[in-house]
């Protein structure tokens, strides 16, 4: 028997070197096969992939870090994309099931570098995949000098599937380098969100300043488990005792811990159907349950997802500020509320009546927000998913061989108004070193319209800053257009004391009969209004006094026209500033 398989392993070299492929494809059965490489080193096989076919199993044999079979939609009848599958020198074979031999894929396998074309919608200014889904930012820390984004990655397709941990790290928050996978699915299960720490103290005995990976094992159960890298993030190892935490919930996930200074504890809040839970840690391995938060208090349309809890200034002391994430907002899908309290290490008090939801954002793309822990001079800096789970997981959208972005990076403050404590999202200073200036004017008078005299390509990200004084109009605005007459109309209104967002006529909408509509957030009262916009190639996000928008919109061609406009009276622009971002 052994003969027998070497001998189909030199045939097999053969018929390599005679097609001049570096690897071969032996059908073992109707719809089985094994592509084996033909030498052992470091590269890359793209695998033809097509949204529309069904799931197959593909196996690496002899990966240490993919240790269980991967689903792919390898493609059927049409090639759409091809995803890239990272082999190291220990690999040489992989095995597919359930993918038939009269498929175009077998034809259609690469090695090499990228074969897929650029595409229209890869955003400027926001971090958008280099291949495959994406969604919650997971692990966010700052660890010697990089901000570290881990998030929900499909390394096998531009559909959900296969979570593991993608991986990026920053120096700035704006330009980001792509690393290899983190955190591929394993027996205990998928890798579903979670956190990084800083164990500073040694507490886990994984070393100091150990970066300890917190996260959802989603099997049979939701349980949860750790890793550890003490190389900076680039390699992880996972405890041998995982899973640190279980519980027979059926929805019991996405931790983001903490170091809770008074208690001298780790603290970990996690989702719990609808409601979260919080537990302590004096070590990271060893967990028990502290108090429960939420049935009574907000927002409750589907499940409550990826908290976080964090301290924050306020009025010369201190709050606590918990994030919860809602997969069902029953006016528009996917959203973030929070709740403002006090956390004295056991149970979160909270100062929000019951009655009142407040949100992080108010758009329809802004899902999972959380915050980089460890970061530098005490900054709060908050990321999400910029897409929405009513359409964000179909099987069409205008993107391809990608799938989804995150929202840029913003740093929160906490201010009162109204009586409340409330939160505030601006984007990191850091973007300003990369504006450049190409249009300023003051004290615009407008009434019905006024056509800015700015020539702009459509092509780069656009920061758009106004002051605004709406005297008696009822409404006052900005309309960004293109040469096709698509357009995202964005307005104060007056009459509704709203600030609204209308991507109804934006462009693309027909992958998803609830994508175009108009989204509503409260504005303020003074009589000034100060706006900041950022346009890109595929989002426009917006953030006033006290609200703020993230928006896909996926237009033809860039928008490159900027109208100011009116209805029912004059308004005045006391001034208005627009940059291009360049990286």
């Amino acid at each position: 028997m052994r003969d027998i398989k070497r001998l189909c392993i030199i045939l097999a070299a053969i018929a390599m070197a005679a097609c001049g492929k570096p690897f071969s494809v032996e059908f073992t059965g109707d719809d089985s096969a094994t592509i084996r490489m033909s030498k052992a080193q470091e590269q890359t096989l793209w695998i033809p992939v097509d949204n529309r076919a069904g799931e197959v199993q593909l196996t690496v044999v002899g990966s240490e870090e993919i240790t269980v079979p991967l689903n792919v939609r390898m493609a059927v009848e049409r090639v759409q994309y091809w995803m890239p599958l990272h082999l190291n020198a220990a690999t040489q074979e992989i095995t597919i099931k359930g993918c038939p031999q009269q498929s175009v894929a077998w034809e259609a396998l690469k090695v090499g570098e990228n074969p897929n074309a650029e595409q229209k919608y890869r955003q400027v200014a926001h971090y958008t995949p280099q291949i495959g889904w994406i969604n919650d930012p997971n692990g966010m820390v700052y660890h010697n000098g990089e901000w570290h984004l881990f998030h929900q990655y499909n390394p096998m397709g531009s559909r959900w599937g296969n979570m593991s941990w993608g991986h990026a790290v920053s120096r700035d928050l704006v330009k980001w380098e792509y690393l290899p996978t983190a955190l591929y699915p394993d027996q205990i299960g998928a890798i579903f969100s979670g956190s990084c720490v800083i164990d500073k103290n040694n507490t886990a005995g994984f070393g100091k300043d150990a970066m300890v990976a917190i996260y959802t094992s989603a099997g049979r159960k939701q349980t949860q488990s750790i890793a550890y890298s003490t190389d900076n993030g680039r390699t992880f190892t996972k405890y041998d005792k995982n899973p640190v935490l279980t519980s027979e919930q059926a929805d019991f996930r996405d931790p983001k811990v903490s170091w809770h200074e008074p208690t001298q504890r780790w603290i970990m809040p996690l989702a719990c159907g609808n409601a979260m839970e919080f537990y302590s840690s004096p070590n990271l391995r060893d967990w028990q349950f502290e108090s429960r938060f939420g049935e009574v208090y907000g927002c409750h349309g589907g499940v409550w997802e990826c908290p976080d809890l964090i301290e924050m200034p306020y009025k010369g002391g201190t709050k606590w500020v918990l994030f919860c994430s809602l997969t069902k907002n029953p006016d528009h899908g996917s959203s973030v509320q929070y709740f403002v309290g006090d956390f004295d290490g056991h149970t979160f008090t909270c100062d929000t009546p019951k009655e009142y939801t407040d949100f992080l954002g108010w758009g329809r793309d802004n899902y999972a927000t959380v915050t980089w822990s460890n970061a530098p001079e005490g900054r709060t800096i908050a990321l999400g998913w910029q897409n929405n789970w009513l359409y964000g997981g179909d099987e069409e959208f205008p993107t391809t061989d990608f799938r989804a972005y995150m929202s840029l990076p913003c740093e929160l403050t906490l201010i009162e108004y109204n009586g409340r404590a409330k939160l505030v999202s601006r984007p990191v200073k850091e973007f300003s070193a990369y504006l450049q200036g190409i249009y300023t004017q003051n004290n615009i008078d407008v009434t019905e319209q006024y056509a800015l005299p700015v020539e702009l390509s459509g092509e780069n990200a656009l920061w758009i800053e106004c002051v605004v004084e709406n005297a008696d109009a009822e409404a006052m605005g900005i309309k960004l257009s293109n040469d096709k007459g698509e357009q995202v109309v964005i307005s104060f209104d007056n009459s509704k004391q709203a600030f609204k967002v209308d991507r109804t006529q934006a462009g693309e909408s027909s992958f998803h009969e609830k994508f175009a509509g108009v989204v509503e957030a409260p504005m303020s009262a003074a009589k000034e209004q100060r706006l900041t916009i950022v346009v890109d190639r595929a989002s426009v996000e917006c953030f006033t006094d006290i609200s703020a928008t993230s928006d896909l919109v996926f237009p033809a061609q860039g928008y490159n026209h900027i109208t100011l406009y009116t209805a029912g009276g004059k308004a005045t622009v006391k001034e208005i500033k627009v940059s291009r971002l360049e990286k």
